[in-house]
């Protein structure tokens, strides 16, 4: 057992201690050190220095499949090369693909491990670095056919995969120049992208477009923070405030693009239940910011990133079945997202070089790009349909409009042709009206001048009345025809009702023909006992229907005076088994001079006044007065006295 304890060891030591070379050759200017051969991990923080490193090597973990899990901690990644300067170069340069790392350390073999060639931790300002470049460069002297081991200890931002590379110097130099101008012209159609969406966000103020307009500003932030731009120019001495901005940066990102995303599709009117699962999300990473800015890790972030794969996956299979306008692109960039950002990037970051072949910092930056791309172009067509709709609706209002005004022109016509047409009725009734007393008048005063009357004092008599009862017609129609109100004329007192019913209800039977005719009494008032109003004027304009419903009841007609009482008020309802009106004739009996025919003409002495002047004493009293026909069968006509005339028992 010992000894296949003792071979183990020794097979393990030889994995760990294997040689690995690299030839630096003149024609070749750049060299990228990811064979899994080169690096180990540190995952229990075993290794505290170079010389422990090259005397227990088997205390690391070789980059192999099996070790690329998640890492809640940040943990050291050593990187074992040996390089063979078979060129005349004898300053190369080596890179990792980031603006900065938060602990660097770079060795010799022979080099001490207290005075490392080269050391950069959290603290360190950008002044301290060798190179003055945005990105992480760091020089390091081989002479022409020499071999040196370089050993480097590094860790980075999420344990993210480093692109380690040796550069020759004018590689370096072309490098670095196209990665600041790739990173700057990137920069700049973001900004020119954010522009569009501020001026957008000016006229369409919304929450959906708020989010947008934020999540596009922190995409440019990151875009400017990995080019080392923030890190070089904003805060060059803060070394520490620069990690905790990229870690909150990043923290802080998946919460405006889910607010964005949920608002864009408008789940919680479309799809409520996944609306919930968006908010649970958005909650999360709202729970997530903190801990990541006190732990000083997104590692958390990262795996609830992973688990939203499913999540984004869904969404995008939901609106591809939508058919709203930009939908299917918007869908194509949830799509980007997944592959760039939550598989090649997140995952990989996540879960330790899963795509170590690939640049981890350039798909962040394409695959933001070509997602704010994609939603801007939904966004755009989203915009113009809806403004298609506004015209589409606004062209509606109008042509409403147009209706409108021309309905009202037309009613207004009619309104005026109808006034007119009343007008010259009116003059005709009312010169029908004077003719026949005048012409009365007319012959008494000539059979007065032709001295052919027999008695000339009842021909004076006669003439009297006759003016008379003009005068009166003249005053009734001023009357009912004014403006003016006619409340002042009335004599209100509180009268108590049960007397004021029975003295009506004899004067009405007074008028009654007992032979064909018959007149009943129905009183229903019980908790009522006091009323304000004027009993002479109510009492004439009680007997005035009752007598129209006598008279123009035809043979044998009943009569029903009724007394009831509601919430409203008091209702006096006089209705008769005669005749029914047409709807014409209820629209138009209450007018001045109105006969709708023989059988219904000459009220109150013949002259059409009567239903007038009870109309109007009643609205004197606050009250209206309606007509239908009635059950009997005749005409129904109905008082309704308030209640604010009402005196309580």
């Amino acid at each position: 057992m010992k000894l296949v304890k003792i071979l183990l060891l020794l097979l393990c030591s030889s994995v760990y201690a294997q040689d690995t070379k690299l030839y630096l050759k003149s024609e070749q200017s750049v060299y990228s050190v990811k064979p899994s051969a080169f690096h180990y991990n540190d995952f229990s923080h075993a290794i505290s220095s170079k010389q422990q490193f090259i005397d227990q090597p088997q205390l690391l973990s070789p980059f192999n499949e099996e070790q690329k899990k998640p890492q809640s901690q940040q943990y050291d990644r050593w990187l074992k090369v040996t390089l063979v300067n078979d060129s005349k170069i004898t300053q190369w340069y080596l890179s990792f693909g980031f603006a900065r790392l938060p602990q660097l350390a770079v060795y010799w073999q022979d080099t001490p491990d207290e005075n490392p060639i080269y050391q950069l931790t959290e603290r360190s300002t950008f002044y301290e670095r060798t190179v003055r470049d945005p990105q992480t460069y760091i020089p390091i002297n081989i002479s022409a056919g020499e071999s040196k081991t370089l050993f480097v200890k590094y860790q980075t931002f999420g344990n993210a995969p480093a692109n380690i590379r040796i550069h020759s110097p004018a590689n370096y130099l072309e490098t670095s120049q196209t990665s600041l101008v790739t990173n700057a012209a990137l920069a700049g159609v973001i900004a020119a992208i954010l522009l569009i969406v501020v001026v957008n966000l000016w006229f369409n103020m919304n929450a959906t477009n708020v989010f947008y307009a934020i999540w596009t500003l922190l995409f440019l932030i990151i875009v400017v923070d990995m080019a080392g731009f923030t890190y070089q120019y904003l805060w060059p001495n803060q070394g520490v405030f620069a990690g905790y901005f990229s870690i909150g940066l990043w923290a802080i990102v998946p919460i405006f693009h889910l607010c964005f995303v949920r608002g864009f599709l408008q789940l919680d009117y479309h799809h409520p239940l996944l609306d919930k699962v968006y908010k649970s999300v958005i909650g999360l990473y709202c729970l997530l910011l903190p801990i990541a800015l006190y732990l000083e890790t997104v590692y958390y972030n990262l795996i609830t990133s992973t688990l939203v794969i499913p999540l984004f996956a869904y969404t995008f299979w939901w609106a591809l079945r939508q058919s709203a306008p930009g939908i299917r692109i918007f869908a194509l960039s949830l799509f980007n997202h997944i592959l760039f950002l939550n598989v090649l990037t997140i995952m990989g970051a996540s879960y330790g070089n899963v795509f170590d072949v690939f640049e981890i910092a350039s798909y962040i930056k394409v695959g933001y790009l070509v997602e704010v791309l994609l939603f801007t172009i939904a966004m755009a067509i989203q915009h113009k349909s809806v403004q298609k709709q506004l015209v589409f609706q606004l062209q509606n209002q109008v042509n409403s409009l147009n209706q409108t005004v021309a309905f009202e022109k037309l009613t207004s016509e009619q309104q005026k042709h109808d006034i007119k047409k009343h007008e010259a009725k009116l003059f005709t009734d009312l010169s029908h009206e004077l003719r026949t007393p005048l012409t009365v008048m007319k012959i008494q005063v000539e059979s007065l001048q032709h001295n052919i009357v027999d008695n000339v004092h009842d021909s004076y008599v006669k003439l009297m009345d006759k003016i008379d009862e003009l005068n009166q017609f003249i005053n009734s129609l001023m009357l009912v025809t004014s403006s003016g109100d006619m409340h002042k004329l009335l004599k209100l007192q509180s009268v108590t009702l049960k007397p004021f019913i029975n003295d009506v209800h004899q004067e009405c039977q007074h008028l009654v023909d007992m032979r064909h005719q018959s007149l009943s009494l129905n009183s229903q008032l019980t908790d009522l006992q006091c009323l304000r109003f004027d009993p002479d004027a109510l009492k004439k304009v009680i007997l005035e229907i009752v007598k129209n419903a006598l008279r123009f009841g035809g043979k044998d007609v009943e009569v029903e005076l009724s007394f009831l009482e509601d919430e409203d008020g008091v209702t006096i309802r006089i209705e008769d088994s005669g005749t029914p009106l047409t709807y014409e004739a209820h629209q138009q009996l209450f007018q001045p001079l109105y006969r709708q025919e023989a059988s219904r003409s000459a009220m109150l002495g013949g002259k059409g006044m009567g239903l007038a002047m009870c109309k109007k004493i009643i609205e004197a009293h606050s009250g209206k007065i309606s007509s239908h026909n009635s059950l009997l069968g005749g005409l129904c006509i109905e008082l309704k006295l308030p209640h604010l005339l009402a005196t309580a028992a």
